[in-house]
């Protein structure tokens, strides 16, 4: 076959850029991508306060417990009173743990003394609480913790905080005032 010019220059552009492609296909295939800044995004952030070593706020990975966020903080001090937390929890984004402590006070003499020990913080467990123990929370009354009981009986169980929020008559503020003494 006898090609003119103009054919040669078509057939060798178009051999040019199907060369290019296929280097690129295969390249783009040899090399892994490159990690995204959606690994910063996915991390949680937690305060870490109370009774604790190095209490701080804190970026731990989805499915971080909270006994983990408690090693990130240097561990517990002598006087932790973890007893009644479920430190196999999984954390969230947001999570305040402030774990309680024993108070000490200076007696006379200047000796530190334990006059008087704190019961450990009772969490409530808003998925197995009785009416009554709800309605010990602040904010939360008869009718209220009615609701929640029956919320969790035809929806299942809570898995967070801001999940209470379906429940009716429970807003932001009612919420935030009862983050800390409850569990799941």
């Amino acid at each position: 076959m006898d090609f003119s010019r103009q054919e040669r220059l078509a057939l060798l552009l178009i051999s040019l850029v199907t060369a290019l492609g296929l280097g690129f296909i295969a390249g783009k295939n040899f090399y892994p991508p490159k990690v995204s800044d959606n690994a910063e995004k996915t991390l949680l952030v937690i305060q870490v306060d109370g009774a604790v070593n190095s209490p701080g706020i804190y970026q731990v990975t989805p499915g971080t417990r909270i006994f983990e966020a408690l090693e990130l903080a240097g561990g517990t001090r002598e006087d932790a009173q973890t007893e009644s937390l479920n430190l196999a929890l999984p954390v969230y984004d947001g999570q305040r743990i402030s774990i309680p402590s024993s108070l000490f006070l200076s007696s006379p003499e200047g000796k530190t003394t334990v006059s008087q020990v704190q019961p450990a913080l009772q969490l409530i467990n808003v998925n197995t609480a009785s009416q009554k123990e709800l309605e010990s929370l602040p904010g939360i009354g008869e009718v209220i913790a009615q609701r929640i009981i029956e919320y969790r009986e035809q929806n299942g169980s809570f898995s967070r905080p801001e999940d209470l929020l379906k429940v009716k008559g429970i807003g932001e503020k009612k919420l935030e005032a009862i983050k800390t003494l409850i569990t799941f």
